[in-house]
């Protein structure tokens, strides 16, 4: 019985034994990002476009175009400029060129003659107006109190205007009417009472501020006080404007700010003025804009009238128009950079970081092109090389042996 065990045993031991399956790898199914060679690159010279200065595939960018109704909210965007920009043409640019050449020239009517003097009729308006500094510093200082006095009340009337009132259409139309009566026998009654409150003391309220004020800082303030009617008359488009950015805020916003807690004034600080400072710009420009035009509040424009009909002519008037110009054009300069929007400290941190980065990548940049230029010298050496070993010479002329 032994032997059989034995030799059972040695059968199964000679028996091949059976060969076990390799494992199959495991494939990664996360797509690893190919990266290309120096090498590779060259080997792609007619498509190097399709690579970036790191070596990296561009992303291909493809158009999309525009849909029907964005086409056709375009156009009719352009057509309703057209009248404005037709009109401004028309109307505004020969007046300007005309102007601008007669503040250089003398102009005769009778015998329609027009000559260049230079800056004569600028030097004159300054020798024959010796107090025109005064009015101009008297202009600055009642823009400076008015205007602010406008767009707040404006800001004032069309949040309250915002709000859920019954007959808000018939209260907008009021806080309108002004912009539209601006003549007639409505003004003529409002200057007639020089524009002030009534009730109140207005000469209690001169003596004190002429008493605490300078005489050129209490006029500017006292011809406040006593033509502020007048003022707030004239909000309507203000009022308009700033209704107009307010209906168009986000409600969600106000109605997260107050399940997190949030208060009327800082919903008002937080979300209603950043969201309408653009408005807060546009609405301070218009208002300087228009009180400059405005003879009660500026007494150079009656000036200027009277030198166009005067013997000084129209050169000297052109002349003192466009200095008048210049200095509402420093006003409006001055008004928008103090209502324009600051970018707070994060922002400019980011923008620099972008600039320091861009930089990097230029050089990055220059590094990486004049390496493929390298290699490419390179390799064109190699090249040479190989080829003047099949032909049996070497870089010098000479043979190689063997």
């Amino acid at each position: 019985m032994s032997t059989k065990t034995e030799e059972i045993k040695e059968e199964i031991k000679e028996q091949p034994k059976k060969e076990k399956a390799p494992k199959e790898e495991k494939k990664d199914t996360k797509k690893k990002k190919k990266t290309y060679t120096v090498d590779e690159l060259l080997s792609q010279n007619e498509r190097m476009e399709l690579f970036d200065e790191y070596g990296r595939r561009k992303k291909i960018k493809v158009k999309v175009k525009e849909g029907k109704l964005k086409k056709r909210e375009n156009r009719m965007g352009y057509v309703f400029m057209i009248p404005y920009v037709a009109g401004a043409l028309i109307c505004l640019l020969y007046p300007l060129i005309i102007a601008i050449i007669y503040a250089f020239s003398n102009v005769v009517v009778k015998t329609n003659t027009v000559t260049f003097n230079g800056i004569q009729n600028f030097a004159s308006v300054l020798d024959k107006n010796p107090e025109l500094i005064t009015q101009l510093g008297t202009l600055a200082f009642k823009m400076l109190l008015g205007v602010p006095l406008i767009v707040v009340f404006a800001l004032l009337m069309a949040m309250m205007l915002n709000m859920k009132l019954p007959g808000k259409g018939v209260y907008r139309t009021i806080f309108f009417l002004p912009v539209i009566v601006v003549s007639g026998p409505v003004m003529t009654m409002i200057n007639s009472e020089n524009s002030s409150i009534q009730a109140v003391d207005m000469t209690v309220i001169e003596s004190v501020i002429q008493s605490l004020l300078p005489a050129w800082i209490s006029d500017s303030v006292l011809w406040i006080f006593s033509n502020i009617i007048m003022l707030l008359w004239y909000s309507g488009v203000q009022i308009l404007i700033f209704l107009a950015a307010l209906q168009k805020i986000d409600t969600s916003l106000y109605e997260a700010a107050k399940i997190d807690g949030g208060s009327n004034w800082e919903c008002f600080w937080k979300i209603t003025l950043p969201t309408i400072k653009p408005m807060l710009l546009l609405n301070a420009i218009y208002t300087v804009v228009f009180l400059s035009q405005d003879a009660i509040i500026s007494p150079l424009i009656d000036t200027i009238k009277a030198a166009l009909q005067s013997v000084m002519g129209y050169g000297y008037a052109a002349a003192f128009a466009w200095m008048y110009a210049i200095v509402v054009l420093l006003f409006v300069g001055i008004v928008a950079l103090c209502f324009l929007p600051k970018k707070d400290l994060y922002e400019k941190q980011i923008k620099k970081n972008k600039q320091l980065e861009k930089k990097t990548r230029k050089k990055l940049a220059k590094h990486q092109k004049q390496l493929i230029k390298n290699q490419i010298k390179l390799q064109k050496a190699i090249q040479k090389e190989e080829k003047m070993k099949l032909a049996g010479k070497d870089l010098g002329g000479g043979n190689y042996d063997g």
